[in-house]
């Protein structure tokens, strides 16, 4: 089973999050992969393909955790590039992210102790827009990254760390809650 852990974002986030994409998605010539409503969360560990008999010992790890609410809200958009050029359109977050980067350090502590490898670069704590499958350098990756950094977004209350199962399907992704830790 394919897993990772994350935080659920309110559904005014997944209203606001679709219609940044009604608005912008026939304004790329680049072929993007928009995240689905349903589908937008931040992600604190991901775990990949695990075999089932390791569940009970990564939800007694993710019980480890301590962890207490925090705050957070959307923040500044940008996007992260690789050598082809830009390949992942993501909302930044904003508020108590020491917390959540806390939070994240702590997972990778405790899944490292079963066995999981760490991270190799820094938590940013973001929600991932879209994927960019075919890049084009013309398209207007600034006036979207100054949009959606433009935007108002309120705060919500984190008291809940996921462990999701992710289904991939041929229209994408689709989640499936395993497990909950309440703060």
């Amino acid at each position: 089973m394919r897993l990772f852990t994350g935080i659920s974002v309110p559904e005014t986030y997944k209203l606001k999050l679709q219609g940044i994409v009604d608005t912008w998605k026939n304004r790329f010539k680049s072929r993007l992969s928009w995240t689905k409503k349903g589908n937008y969360h931040l992600t604190l560990k991901f775990l990949g393909e695990v075999d089932e008999d390791r569940l009970p010992h990564i939800k007694a790890a993710l019980n480890r955790i301590n962890f207490h609410p925090a705050w957070l809200k959307g923040g500044q958009a940008g996007y992260f590039a690789g050598r082809n050029g830009i390949r992942v359109l993501w909302l930044g977050l904003a508020g108590e992210t020491d917390a959540i980067n806390s939070w994240a350090e702590d997972i990778e502590d405790e899944f490292y102790k079963l066995g999981f490898s760490k991270e190799n670069r820094s938590f940013h704590p973001h929600l991932t827009l879209a994927r960019v499958k075919r890049f084009y350098a013309q398209d207007p990756w600034s006036e979207f990254r100054e949009y959606v950094s433009g935007l108002e977004w309120p705060e919500f209350k984190v008291q809940r760390i996921n462990l999701w199962q992710s289904k991939l399907t041929p229209h994408g992704p689709v989640y499936q809650l395993v497990h909950s830790v309440e703060a």
